[in-house]
């Protein structure tokens, strides 16, 4: 199948990507063209192709609907670490990274929240301490 308007705005619902985003990478002088010009062109080009898979995130097999022909698991031989499992379904791994960086983006936000209010109390430690000595602001 063929990269249309359809397939890359269900790509950008998947990935949280406004359409707008991709339009404004891959034409930015032109506010003229839209995403429409996929569905009458048979071959985009690499250059459009990367290029939207970089705005997406996501891998080139999976904006040109390639399947991937792997094993979803990887097992051990029972050496003296073990059986191993690895898990490499890429579409999984991906959805654990975005988690993950949704975490760490919350925990970022927490730290900075935290940091304010340190900063705030330390301004009033300071005041209660001119207050205690007589001295005025």
């Amino acid at each position: 199948m063929q990269i249309n308007k359809e397939w890359i705005e269900e790509l950008c619902r998947k990935y949280g990507i406004k359409p707008k985003q991709i339009r404004d990478v891959l034409w930015p002088n032109s506010k003229k063209k839209q995403l429409g010009y996929f569905n009458y062109t048979k071959n985009p080009g690499v250059d459009y192709v990367e290029k939207i898979a970089d705005v997406l995130n996501c891998s080139v097999d999976e904006l040109l609907r390639r399947p991937l022909y792997r094993t979803q698991q990887i097992t051990g031989d029972n050496n003296q670490v073990g059986n191993v499992n690895i898990n490499n379904d890429v579409e999984s791994l991906n959805m654990i990274i975005r988690s993950q960086s949704q975490v760490i983006a919350h925990q970022d936000e927490e730290i900075d929240r935290l940091n304010h209010q340190l900063k705030t109390k330390d301004q009033q430690i300071d005041r209660l301490i001119k207050l205690a000595q007589g001295v005025e602001k």
